[in-house]
C-alpha cells in the first residue's frame, strides 16, 4: 500500500507565496486555505497550508529553511498517511449536478451514462467537481455563450485547469482542442486523467505553467480563469495581451465585495462586461475585448 507525506502550517500572508514557491521547487503540491474563515475580507491574514509530498522530505532542512520566516520547528507537523486513508478521508461521495446541459458525477453509471451530457469527475483530488459556485459560473456562462451568432471558439484556454473540468465542458461544447495550465504538477496530472476517463485526450492537453506568461498560442478567443481577485488584478495586462480582438474572457473566484474593483481594472483595458452571474458570496464574470 502506498503513502503519502502531509506538512501542516499555519503561515503568515506576507510570507506565504515565498514559502508556497520553495515547496512548489521540491515537486510538492500545496492547498492553502483562509485560517480566519471571513469571506468578506479581500486578502486574509493566515492561512492552513497543507504540502504534500509523495516522498518522505527532509524535515530537518524544510525547519532550517521555515526558521527564517520566524515559524518555530514545533508548529510544523509532518504527518506519514496511507493512500488508501488519504482517499476515504478526502473523497466525501456526493451528489450528481446537473449545470446547462451537463450532469457531472464521480463516476460512470452504466444504467443512466450519456456520452454527450455526462462528465465525470472524481472528488479524490479536491481541485473542482462543480459544486462550488465558482466552477458552477463558469459552466452555466460557458452553456449560455453557446448560442451567441458571433463568438469564435479557435483558440481556447483554461488558467488554473485544476480537475480539468471546464476543459472538458469547453471541449465538448465545441469539439476543440483546449489548452489547460496549472502550477500545480498534481493538477495536472488530475486534469489529463479526467480528460481520458471522459474520452476527451486527444481535446485536452494540460501542463504545468504559471498562469497566462508562456502559452502555446500568442492569442486566445476564449479564456477562463477560476482563480483569486488579487491573482486576477496581476494578471490583467496579461489577459488583456492574450485576448484577440473580440475575444472573451470568463473570470471567477471573486467575491462580491470585489467585483468594482476587478471591473476597474479590467474596464480601463478595454474589457466590457457581458454577463454577471451571482451565487452565494461569489460572482463570475463574462468580459468581452472591444
Amino acid at each position: 500500500m502506498g503513502s503519502i507525506w502531509v506538512l501542516k502550517l499555519k503561515l503568515n500572508d506576507k510570507f506565504r507565496e515565498e514559502i508556497e514557491e520553495y515547496f512548489l521547487s521540491l515537486n510538492a503540491s500545496i492547498s492553502s486555505i483562509d485560517a480566519e474563515n471571513n469571506l468578506n475580507t479581500l486578502k486574509p491574514k493566515l492561512f492552513n497550508t497543507n504540502v504534500f509530498f509523495i516522498n518522505k522530505p527532509n524535515i530537518n532542512l524544510i525547519k532550517k529553511y521555515l526558521i527564517n520566516f520566524k515559524i518555530k520547528p514545533n508548529n510544523i507537523l509532518l504527518l506519514k498517511k496511507t493512500t488508501e486513508d488519504f482517499i476515504l478521508q478526502n473523497n466525501k461521495i456526493l451528489e450528481p449536478i446537473k449545470i446547462g446541459r451537463f450532469i457531472f458525477t464521480e463516476e460512470k453509471i452504466n444504467s443512466k451514462f450519456n456520452i454527450y451530457k455526462n462528465i465525470i469527475i472524481p472528488a479524490g483530488a479536491g481541485f473542482g467537481t462543480g459544486h462550488h459556485p465558482t466552477t458552477e459560473g463558469i459552466i452555466y456562462i460557458l452553456n449560455r455563450i453557446t448560442s451567441y451568432k458571433n463568438l469564435n471558439t479557435i483558440d481556447i484556454i483554461d488558467i488554473g485547469c485544476g480537475s480539468g473540468i471546464l476543459g472538458i465542458v469547453m471541449a465538448k461544447l465545441w469539439k476543440r482542442k483546449v489548452e489547460l495550465i496549472d502550477i500545480d504538477f498534481l493538477a495536472v496530472k488530475t486534469s489529463n486523467y479526467n480528460a481520458k476517463i471522459n474520452l476527451l485526450h486527444r481535446n485536452i492537453k494540460a501542463k504545468k505553467g504559471n498562469g497566462l506568461n508562456i502559452t502555446q498560442k500568442q492569442k486566445y478567443d476564449l479564456i477562463t480563469i477560476n482563480i483569486l481577485a488579487i491573482p486576477i488584478l496581476k494578471s490583467a495586462y496579461l489577459i488583456k495581451k492574450r485576448l484577440k480582438n473580440k475575444g472573451r474572457v470568463i473570470i471567477s473566484g471573486i467575491l462580491h465585495s470585489q467585483i468594482f474593483m476587478i471591473l476597474n481594472k479590467l474596464r480601463g483595458m478595454g474589457l466590457l462586461l457581458e454577463i454577471q452571474y451571482n451565487k452565494n458570496n461569489w460572482s463570475t464574470l463574462l468580459l468581452k475585448k472591444n
